[in-house]
């Protein structure tokens, strides 16, 4: 395989695997109840290592800032957008705490008068 825009072959991908199952004692590890010191098997202890550089790269990713010079274009670039218009008032009913009283009363009427009719 070559990569399309220079001609030179492409590189090699990473090998990629699965994050090895935590034994309750890496478990322990990562909790920070054990020290390093106390994984016996060497699986132990790759995962161990593998969870440290993952550990090492999140910290580096967190510490990772915006250039000063690119925030400033993209944050003047938004000041260029039009404004949005103001939304239209909306026009509805209102209901107060009286229309609601009334209202219920009306519909326990109308029950009891069903209800009435029907029972006969």
């Amino acid at each position: 395989m070559t990569d399309e825009t220079t001609g030179a072959p492409a590189p090699d991908r990473p090998i990629h695997r699965k994050t090895p199952p935590a034994t309750p004692m890496v478990q322990a590890w990562l909790d920070g109840e054990e020290t390093r010191d106390h994984l016996a098997t060497a699986d132990e202890q790759e995962t161990a290592e593998l969870w440290t550089r993952i550990n090492s790269e999140a910290a580096q990713l967190k510490r990772r800032n915006t250039p000063i010079h690119v925030q400033s274009k993209i944050l003047n670039s938004l000041t260029d957008l039009p404004a949005l218009p103001d939304a239209p008032a909306e026009k509805g009913f209102r209901l107060t705490t009286t229309t609601a009283v009334l209202g219920g009363l009306l519909v326990i009427a109308i029950g009891a008068v069903l209800g009435f009719m029907l029972v006969r």
